[in-house]
């Protein structure tokens, strides 16, 4: 997949794409069946598959108290772009400039003379210009005018259920720690990863190593404990997590602590994936070591039966 970071300005070679436009935040079932729908045509009719995002995401740009609002990194959505067989990806920077933008010209300017689109693939929902003015039935007026196709993906709703696939949804589910919910409506588990660093080394005395990771820039899950499974250097390792501030031994930052089960490696400075499986409880501050101590041998065995029953 070939990734161009653009802005109004940029120049895009010749290419008659087919293209879906969105934030695709999670890139959850819904958008999935958008871009099999995208990738399957484009093969068929011998084009390249686009994908047309934004960043910032539109809603932080406007509003800089939705911090933590994404579901997922850019790293992340582009990395599943191309699992997902897309052969362009144009991350566009969202300003001033481009929220000002009325709907005809987002089309004319953008999606006509810049991207040279030959079909258009959106959502039912899908809105565009500025104060999100534009909709599907303005783009079908316009699509005609510009010629181009476009396709309107239907409402797609979950099984055995009236609600529709939504990262609103799931962003409500990450934070109420309802990690089953969240991985129904992803086709995966949500994850977190990052560098591991060295912490107080309290753990490791109580026998219990963990590996810690600060807290990336994107969604916080619901503080506490949760089973969890990781993966580093291409190998799956099962284990359990605590997402919180360590409330016990006075810890003043978050942090998201990793216990891996029959692993004992040094990994301190390298890269690891955290996959969130199953909350086990919140966080607590207990009045002693010890309480805590026994506590913690109880979530591993709660994690290691939850692991044993997958």
């Amino acid at each position: 997949m070939k990734i161009h970071y653009i802005n109004l300005n940029s120049k895009i070679d010749g290419y008659l794409f087919h293209l879906a436009v969105g934030n695709f935040d999670g890139i959850h079932i819904g958008h999935q069946n958008i871009i099999s729908s995208l990738v399957k045509e484009a093969k068929k009719q011998k084009k390249f598959s686009a994908i047309l995002s934004f960043h910032p995401h539109p809603r932080q740009f406007f509003s800089k108290e939705l911090d933590r609002y994404q579901i997922l990194s850019e790293e992340k959505k582009q990395k599943i772009f191309k699992s997902l067989g897309i052969d362009h990806y144009f991350c566009l920077q969202f300003d001033k400039t481009l929220s000002n933008l009325s709907p005809m010209d987002f089309i004319s300017k953008i999606i006509v003379q810049q991207l040279k689109v030959e079909k258009l693939i959106v959502g039912y929902d899908f809105h565009f210009g500025k104060d999100r003015k534009g909709d599907t039935k303005l783009l079908l007026d316009l699509s005609k005018i510009h010629g181009f196709t476009t396709e309107i993906v239907k409402p797609i709703y979950q099984p055995n259920s009236k609600k529709l696939y939504s990262s609103t949804l799931i962003r409500e589910a990450i934070r109420l720690g309802q990690m089953e919910k969240v991985c129904s409506l992803l086709g995966r588990p949500w994850s977190m990863d990052g560098t591991v660093i060295k912490g107080d080394q309290r753990a490791r005395k109580m026998n219990f190593p963990t590996a810690n990771i600060l807290p990336h820039n994107e969604i916080y899950p619901l503080k506490g404990v949760y089973a969890v499974k990781t993966k580093f250097e291409g190998k799956n390792y099962t284990g359990i997590a605590n997402f919180g501030e360590r409330p016990t031994v006075e810890g003043e930052k978050l942090l998201l602590e990793v216990h891996l089960f029959d692993f004992n490696k040094d990994i301190y400075g390298k890269h690891l994936t955290v996959e969130f499986l199953t909350f086990i409880r919140s966080e607590k501050k207990f009045e002693t070591f010890d309480l805590l101590f026994e506590q913690i041998k109880r979530d591993i065995q709660i994690a290691r039966d939850y692991h044993l029953r997958k």
